[in-house]
């Protein structure tokens, strides 16, 4: 069983600020961007331990994948004050690594791309608010797809 998303969430920020050496008011870790991540370090999470990162959903908003208690507490996550398991911390580690410098826009972008999110918004226009539910199996099917390897041609460094 998963940590809550909200945990994950407070860790995710308080690492990245460290390894980018960045104060909460120097940093561009906005909101749209914190989705993003939590979004990758879930699929990321599951391929390397077969286990979810955290229980949350993720719904199919306009500008990709979003967590609902995330969306109404980003602006008062506490510090983490909690320990991380080792696998928890290699896959927030990876996820601020390998995406955390990037843009907001270029992870959103990316997001856009993954079949997941895509089913999540079927039926709906480009620009037409959704609210379907990501399928975890649907995310799974995606990590067997995608080409990891060509996912950061051509993108904006933050």
């Amino acid at each position: 069983m998963g940590r809550d998303i909200l945990d994950i969430a407070s860790a995710l920020r308080d690492m990245y600020l460290s390894v980018f050496g960045l104060s909460e008011e120097e940093s561009d870790l906005t909101e749209m961007k914190m989705h993003k991540l939590l979004y990758f370090a879930q699929k990321i999470h599951y391929k390397h331990f077969g286990e979810w990162l955290f229980d949350d959903e993720f719904e199919g908003w306009i500008h990709g994948p979003v967590n609902r208690k995330v969306r109404a507490t980003f602006m008062y996550l506490p510090p983490f004050d909690g320990e991380l398991t080792p696998e928890e911390e290699y896959t927030l580690r990876e996820v601020i690594y390998d995406y955390g410098r990037y843009t907001a826009g270029y992870l959103r972008n990316l997001s856009h791309q993954e079949t997941a999110y895509k089913i999540s918004r079927e039926g709906l226009q480009e620009d037409e608010p959704g609210n379907r539910v990501i399928s975890k199996n649907d995310m799974i099917l995606d990590m067997f797809e995608s080409d990891d390897d060509t996912l950061f041609e051509d993108c904006e460094v933050r």
